[in-house]
């Protein structure tokens, strides 16, 4: 195994509900992204997406990263980690500058910019420690042309206006995470929002000019992004997920929560078959120890019905109030755990009334393995972000040493890894 992480190699870290992913990719000249190893293993101390105990999440971490060192034959040093929370949402803020010369300078771009992400508690924040964990400077309009711009300086006009996509969280929700990864023995390239990793690894650049709707669909959460125009736009987590179908099941039959996740995965779908009136499903009774069986059909009510409730739950809390059912020209793409449930693509066409797609990674070409399943859109889409802020901060190459202590990381998160 190599002794150090190289330059061009990137490790990405998912920390989910149910499992965390550890992969190891490489950027390879020609800009493409080649898969090197990966880890997987079942999350301990975490629940939707916050950390609950520190010391079983750091030995879930630990398990991961030794999974994907074996595999890839590399040594990890360096993570670039999925951030996600319960309380996560956004806002979007125009940072608006009038322009005495008539002309746009840097320093005019610079000032308009600091206007756009200025953060007010009183008015952005849902809770008393909410801060602005990520952003996006989504371009720059001139007066009254709502043309968006990347670079402004040189043009002319009365008044410019920077554009930007914040996204609020939890203050703790960031630092805990952060001391689980050093606590791991890990540095911290940066942190990258799961909604918008998980868009990364599946959305095409058409659906995100349409206007398209990002649904990863975890056992904890479901995180939301929408974009239009080629920009992020919204971001929310709800609530809900996977999890609850299990305990559905697991109520339903009177058995463990392990034999009703297995119950599930096995058995598992939406929509009704010939066969399932039939077909019997044999399991053990928790209270009793005894033996005992239910119809495929009986099991599809119980899952169906769950399942319709996340969607509508998800639909009413986070789509409709900015009417993004009818702003999504290019559909909905669900990714995560629980959109390889079959029929469950087709189930949530029917309740959100718009075409929907399973999305999953684009292939990664020259890799010693592919990560093609939707549970691994976000852990891909890490590795994909990771190499896109590179190519923005001028190649590859990175420094391998450590952050200037805890502080230093999160001052990083807050004030502008984030800038497309």
């Amino acid at each position: 195994m190599e002794g150090a992480q190289l330059n061009s190699t990137i490790a990405a870290l998912d920390i989910g509900t149910s499992k965390i992913s550890v992969a190891v990719g490489e950027a390879l000249p020609d800009g493409e992204l080649a898969v090197l190893g990966f880890g997987k293993v079942s999350a301990e101390g975490i629940h939707a997406g916050s950390v609950q105990d520190v010391e079983l999440a750091v030995e879930s971490i630990r398990a991961a990263v030794t999974e994907a060192e074996a595999t890839s034959q590399r040594k990890i040093t360096t993570v670039s980690a999925a951030l996600t929370g319960k309380h996560l949402h956004s806002i979007n803020k125009v940072g608006q500058l009038v322009l005495p010369d008539g002309e746009v300078d840097s320093s005019a771009v610079k000032r308009a910019t600091r206007l756009a992400m200025a953060f007010d508690p009183k008015v952005d924040a849902k809770s008393a420690d909410d801060r602005v964990v990520s952003h996006v400077i989504k371009g720059y309009t001139l007066d009254n042309d709502d043309a968006m711009l990347q670079d402004p300086v040189g043009m002319t006009g009365n008044v410019l206006k920077a554009h930007a996509h914040l996204a609020i969280g939890s203050d703790s929700v960031v630092l805990n995470l952060v001391k689980c990864i050093r606590r791991a023995s890990l540095d911290i390239e940066g942190l990258v929002l799961q909604p918008w990793a998980s868009a990364a690894g599946t959305l095409t650049p058409t659906e995100k000019e349409l206007g398209v709707i990002a649904l990863d669909i975890g056992a904890g959460t479901v995180d939301v992004a929408c974009f239009e125009h080629g920009h992020i736009a919204f971001t929310g987590v709800a609530q809900t997920g996977g999890e609850i179908i299990t305990r559905d099941i697991a109520a339903g039959l009177n058995c463990s929560i392990a034999d009703a996740e297995d119950i599930k995965l096995a058995y598992g779908h939406v929509g009704r078959r010939a066969e399932d009136g039939f077909e019997r499903i044999r399991y053990i009774r928790e209270s009793t120890q005894t033996e005992e069986s239910i119809t495929s059909a009986d099991l599809v009510n119980i899952i169906e019905a769950r399942s319709e409730e996340i969607l509508r739950v998800t639909a009413h809390y986070f789509l409709k109030p900015d009417s993004w059912l009818a702003k999504a020209a290019g559909g909905i793409v669900i990714t995560g755990g629980v959109s390889r449930m079959p029929g469950f693509d087709r189930l949530a066409q029917q309740v959100l009334g718009l075409p929907v797609r399973v999305g999953v990674p684009p292939m990664q070409k020259g890799s010693a393995l592919g990560l093609v399943s939707p549970e691994d859109a976000t852990v891909v889409g890490v590795l994909l972000e990771t190499m896109r802020r590179r190519r923005l901060a001028g190649g590859s190459k990175h420094k391998s040493g450590r952050f200037d202590g805890l502080l230093g990381v999160v001052r990083r998160i807050m004030f502008g890894d984030f800038s497309g």
